[in-house]
């Protein structure tokens, strides 16, 4: 049995106190999209022996082995359950192999969270090191008044290629050396002047020839948490409109005009992705269902007029054929002239993997980011356009085996595919000369294994939102 040593509380600092996922590797169970971070007088309180039950529920074979630390982030409801979040792990064992989220979410009842005498939603951040036979326990704390920056490197799950044969370099732009106001950047685009717009968790950031200008409550309607301007899911809708969301609420920026859509204006809730059309519509994944903005009023799609398997949606997108696809963390479906098809009965990747992200390319080839827990129904797909599905990955790698893709970036004038792997860095993949290339922050200046989002702007240069800056393609 592992000895369970108990030691001091940790003051940690981070920088916003709703419903996010605070670690790279993400968690699908949890269905609470309103919770606050740390909160309550008093905090959820772990149950009595709960934490020798959390050990005693790793899978045996894998604990035995196992050395390094984790951090958790579990979700503690008004009664009392459990349901891990998402994680940070730096062990020498997978998540997957531990069964950590299978122990967390049975884990006996908890006392939740009070907030001015009334139960609260909460989540709470623990970490176990683990050390020859022993674990050591830290409840970490959140102190919000200290931040002045934060960002997060990681050490990548997987080696990367030797730095001789890289064939790229970055330019990095951070706290220290630019105009951005916090290091970790959730997402980013490029508008038609070729500005670079920017969101990182203070502040939505312009980049014009190398000036940076800072949007932030002080000089926009930006909602401030904590002092923090928190911003996420950034897109460009077809009249070059400025989107993002702070979590909670949606943000429109155009020709020096904001808008702010709240839950008195609009259906927004909790929203965990924005994506344009080519028609203007501006389209919000939340976890009930899509919400659709025309301009002038909203529409809902959800299971009561759309067969969706399930109300979150993990992606979304309409193709030159005006086909809608749309993903659920419980099957895909597709929308033709009315008529939908479920995916059910087919033999394609769409059977067992949930879409995150499409790509129609210049020959209506259709390119495919699909989730699965099972990684070898996930990754990179490739529909042709006679119909034909192709898997996109390196023989004989543990690429695509364990982590997630956040985003990906097909440069057709190139013909090189950029996929952003979560835990690990940059992949890079030359389709001519089928080549694979591996960036992570030991071999390259990529800054952090956790880069979030990719574009590619009007001079054809890359650029990327890490956690820990933004990154530039240098040019050769």
């Amino acid at each position: 049995m592992i000895k369970i040593i108990l030691t001091t509380i940790v003051i940690f600092t981070f920088n916003f106190s709703y419903g996010q996922n605070l670690y790279p590797v993400k968690f699908e169970s949890c269905k609470l999209s309103r919770f606050c971070l740390d909160c309550g007088e008093p905090k959820a309180e772990l149950p009595e022996n709960g934490l020798q039950f959390l050990i005693n529920n790793l899978n045996p074979k894998a604990s035995k082995k196992i050395n390094g630390a984790i951090t958790l982030q579990i979700l503690v409801d008004t009664l009392g359950n459990s349901c891990l979040i998402s994680a940070e792990n730096k062990t020498n064992i997978s998540v997957k192999k531990l069964d950590i989220e299978n122990a967390v979410n049975s884990m006996p009842t908890w006392k939740p969270a009070s907030k001015k005498g009334k139960l609260s939603n909460s989540s709470i951040s623990i970490e176990l090191i683990f050390k020859d036979g022993k674990v050591s326990f830290r409840r970490l704390e959140f102190d919000f008044s200290k931040n002045t920056n934060f960002k997060s490197v990681g050490t990548s799950e997987i080696k990367g290629s030797k730095e001789k044969n890289l064939t790229e370099d970055w330019i990095v732009f951070n706290q220290s050396n630019s105009g951005i106001p916090w290091d970790m950047s959730r997402s980013i685009a490029v508008d038609n002047a070729n500005n670079v717009w920017v969101s990182t968790d203070n502040g939505l950031v312009k980049i014009t020839d190398g000036n940076f200008k800072v949007f932030n409550s002080d000089n926009s309607p930006i909602i401030s948490k904590r002092g923090k301007s928190f911003t996420t899911h950034l897109t460009i809708d077809a009249n070059d409109n400025i989107w993002f969301s702070d979590g909670y609420n949606g943000y429109k920026f155009g020709q020096n005009n904001w808008t702010v859509f709240d839950t008195i204006n609009s259906p927004l809730r909790w929203t965990i992705g924005i994506q344009p059309d080519n028609e203007g519509n501006v389209y919000f994944r939340t976890f009930e269902g899509l919400r659709k903005y025309d301009g002038k009023q909203w529409t809902i799609i959800d299971q009561s007029n759309t067969d969706l398997p399930m109300e979150r949606i993990s992606g979304f997108f309409i193709d030159s054929k005006n086909r809608t696809w749309i993903g659920t963390y419980e099957g895909n479906i597709r929308i033709e002239n009315g008529e939908t098809t479920n995916f059910e009965n087919s033999d394609s990747p769409l059977l067992k993997a949930s879409i995150s992200k499409i790509f129609e390319d210049s020959k209506e080839n259709l390119w495919f980011d699909l989730y699965s827990e099972n990684k070898e129904n996930a990754g990179m797909w490739l529909l042709k356009s006679n119909g034909e599905w192709q898997s996109i990955r390196p023989k004989n790698s543990e690429l695509f085996t364990e982590n997630d893709i956040n985003d990906f970036l097909l440069d057709e004038e190139t013909n090189i595919l950029w996929i952003a792997l979560n835990s690990v860095g940059l992949i890079r993949y030359d389709i001519t000369n089928d080549k694979w290339e591996t960036y992570t922050p030991a071999n390259s200046n990529i800054p952090s294994i956790h880069v979030m989002k990719l574009i590619k702007d009007k001079k054809g240069i890359i650029w990327g939102a890490t956690f820990a800056g933004i990154i530039k393609l240098k040019s050769k």
